[in-house]
Order: C-alpha cells, then sequence, then structure tokens
C-alpha cells in the first residue's frame, strides 16, 4: 500500500481512507484489555454522517440497497449480520432474498445504530465493488460541440489558474 496515495471507498458521497494497519506486539508490552470497556460510554458525542432520531422504540434507521446483495449483509449463518449486531449491540431486520424492502437498524443507542449503519455501508461498498461491469459508455470526443466545450472548460482552467498564481 502507497502511504501517501492510500485506497479511499466513498460511502454516501463521502470518501474515507481505507489505511491497514498491521499492529506490532512487544514481549515488555503488557495486554491491558480492552482500552474502552463500553463502546456506549461515548453516547453524547455528535456524529452527522447519518440522520437518526429517538422515536419510543429507540433509535431506528434504515439503509437502502438491491435486495441482491442481502445475502452478502446476512453472510453464511447470519455471521455478518450477527457481528454487527454484537459489536454495535443493535437489531438487524433484513427482508428475505427475492424481496424488495429495506434494511432496518434499531437500538438503544444512537452510536450503536450509527456504528451499524457504518458497517452495513462498508459492506454493501465492498460487495459492490466486486460485482462485474455491466454497461459501457462510449462518447463521440470527435464532435464539434464536444470539442468546442473542451476548449471553453481548458481555457476557464487555464484563466483561474493564471489569477491563483500571483495570489
Amino acid at each position: 500500500m502507497e502511504v501517501l496515495c492510500p485506497q479511499h471507498i466513498t460511502i454516501n458521497g463521502q470518501s474515507y481512507r481505507n489505511n491497514t494497519i498491521q499492529e506490532k506486539t512487544y514481549q515488555h508490552e503488557e495486554d491491558n484489555g480492552d482500552v474502552y470497556q463500553d463502546p456506549m460510554e461515548y453516547a453524547d458525542e455528535p456524529c452527522d454522517a447519518y440522520e437518526v432520531e429517538k422515536t419510543l422504540q429507540g433509535f431506528p434507521s434504515t439503509v437502502s440497497a438491491p435486495n441482491l446483495l442481502y445475502k452478502n449483509i446476512v453472510g453464511k449463518r447470519g455471521d455478518n449480520r450477527k457481528k454487527v449486531e454484537m459489536e454495535a449491540k443493535t437489531s438487524i431486520s433484513i427482508s428475505k432474498p427475492g424481496q424488495d424492502g429495506e434494511i432496518v437498524i434499531t437500538g438503544q443507542h444512537r452510536n450503536g445504530v450509527i456504528l451499524a449503519q457504518t458497517q452495513i455501508d462498508v459492506l454493501l461498498d465492498t460487495f459492490r465493488r466486486k460485482q462485474p461491469f455491466t454497461h459501457f459508455l462510449a462518447f463521440f470526443l470527435n464532435e464539434t460541440k464536444v470539442q468546442e466545450e473542451f476548449v471553453n472548460f481548458q481555457e476557464e482552467v487555464l484563466e483561474k489558474s493564471s489569477m491563483n498564481r500571483f495570489i
């Protein structure tokens, strides 16, 4: 992995760096266990990535996804789903494969619901990237209109860059 050019993951229009971390353990270090004993300890910290509103049932949130990807979110024998539910202390309701619907995440803590939603978004993005391409787009670059717009764009960029050079 290149340190200066890490891989990016895009989730809901926001780009995140995917930095792989290789932890080293040393013989003289002691294992102090989990530093954060309760992940819900910081439930009052704001996170504006998702809108999650409190209701009588807790904090429900929905994720839209094609039903073809539901099996990947659930995983073999429900492993992925159980892991996300345990880590985030939430309940995840997914329609059966082949049926349309949304993925509903419900939890008693806002941060848990946001964590589960983030993990599901990462899973969805991972499986979408593995899908083969289904379309091919072709643009005729020798058309007059396309060439004129390109020249206009080029002039605009050069004009703005020359203005910023003296600032």
